[in-house]
């Protein structure tokens, strides 16, 4: 047969053969790669996996403006909310918690956003404004009060806003969730300002050190710090916690299962609501 002749049947049942063979070396290739990667990724602490499959999410409130103006909003019966997000973070990682909030009734809530740029006590400095505006905005007393839901970094945004007393006197309550209170050893992977800030031997840390004893009213508002043992971000899991505050144990919950899961909205609201 020269080379231009078409196979015979035998040889169309050898190509057949051929490709039975390499679909075959394919098929377990492909098994043995899956089996491996399984291997690898069930290798992985379960705490981790969790935190990895939590970013997709977390990735998609990171949409939408940074700093949208803080209108007046309808009274809701309650106190004015004002959300703040941690390091790398987006106004918008509040989306789903403000969801829930609008759907029990909660509605005058905000969030506020801070340029990448800024020092922590920048945007202590930027928080101070927030306040004073919302509670402007709104036109409320002057001896109004709201309420601050911190998320890690913006935890301890927030106590150094309330080193200025007089916007320490406008906040009733401060929810931290994953808030490294006394710094995280995971910031040693990094040395950003912000990362740096973020050390336990930090100046700032230092700063923050001198709030606690957290004395609470009247001097500073309640204190209540959501924490986790599961959270890698937070080393060791007990700097999520202040002495003399109210500290809640959120069991399983990683890094970012306080702005996703219904259980952390859920125990927000009722904290705010016993003050």
């Amino acid at each position: 047969m020269s080379p231009d002749s078409p196979p015979t049947k035998n040889g169309w049942q050898r190509v057949g053969a051929g490709f039975q063979i390499a679909g075959r070396v394919i098929a377990r290739a492909a098994v043995s790669a899956g089996q491996g990667a399984a291997a690898a990724w069930q290798a992985v602490d379960p705490d981790l996996r969790r935190h990895l499959l939590q970013l997709p999410v977390m990735g998609l409130t990171m949409l939408g403006p940074s700093r949208p103006p803080l209108d007046a909003l309808p009274a809701d019966g309650h106190r004015p909310v004002l959300f703040v997000h941690g390091l790398g973070g987006h106004r918008g990682n509040f989306v789903p918690m403000r969801a829930y909030f609008r759907y029990i009734g909660r509605s005058r809530t905000y969030s506020v956003g801070f340029p990448p740029d800024l020092n922590l006590d920048a945007m202590a400095l930027s928080l101070r404004a927030a306040i004073a505006e919302v509670l402007e905005r709104n036109q409320l007393p002057a001896d109004a009060q709201l309420d601050l839901v911190a998320h890690s970094m913006g935890g301890l945004v927030s106590r150094l806003a309330l080193e200025d007393a007089a916007t320490a006197a406008r906040v009733a309550h401060l929810v931290t969730l994953g808030t490294p209170h006394a710094g995280t050893h995971v910031a040693r992977f990094a040395s950003t300002g912000h990362t740096l800030d973020l050390r336990p031997d930090s100046d700032v840390i230092a700063r923050l050190a001198r709030q606690v004893p957290w004395s609470g009213p009247p001097a500073l508002p309640r204190l209540t710090a959501l924490w986790s043992r599961a959270d890698m971000l937070l080393l060791p899991a007990s700097t999520g916690r202040v002495d003399g505050a109210e500290n809640i144990e959120m069991e399983g919950f990683t890094h970012y299962s306080y702005l996703l899961h219904a259980r952390a909205w859920r125990q927000v609201v009722a904290e705010l609501e016993r003050t």
